[in-house]
C-alpha cells in the first residue's frame, strides 16, 4: 500500500464516520452552539455541516497517534507505517459508525 492509498483510506473512513457516526446526533443537537445564525435554516444544510464537522474531527483526531509515533519512533517519519497507524486509528474511530450502518442495513 502506498502513502496515497493509505491517505485515501483515511479520508474514506473519515467520510463514512461523518455520515454514520452515532455522535452525529450529539453534533446535530449542539448545532445552535457552532452553526452561524446567518446560515439558512435547512435540514439538509444542518445535516451536511454536522457530517462535515464529524468527519473533520475524525480526520484530525485519528492523526494524533500517527503524529506521536512519527515524533518518538526513530525512522518512522514519512513512511507508509505512519500512514498505516493513521488508517488504523481512523478505523477504530469509525467502528461505532460502521456498527450503526450494519444495524441499519440489517433491519
Amino acid at each position: 500500500m502506498t502513502r496515497s492509498q493509505a491517505f485515501a483510506l483515511v479520508l474514506g473512513l473519515s467520510a463514512a464516520n461523518g455520515i454514520f457516526s452515532p455522535y452525529l446526533d450529539l453534533v446535530l443537537a449542539l448545532s445552535p452552539v457552532w452553526l452561524p445564525t446567518w446560515l439558512p435554516e435547512s435540514a439538509g444544510l444542518l445535516f451536511y455541516a454536522s457530517s462535515m464537522l464529524t468527519a473533520t474531527t475524525t480526520l484530525l483526531v485519528s492523526g494524533i497517534p500517527a503524529a506521536l509515533a512519527e515524533r518518538f519512533v526513530h525512522g518512522l517519519r514519512g513512511s507508509v507505517s505512519a500512514m498505516a497507524i493513521w488508517a488504523l486509528a481512523a478505523f477504530v474511530l469509525t467502528l461505532p459508525g460502521l456498527a450503526r450502518l450494519f444495524f441499519l442495513v440489517a433491519h
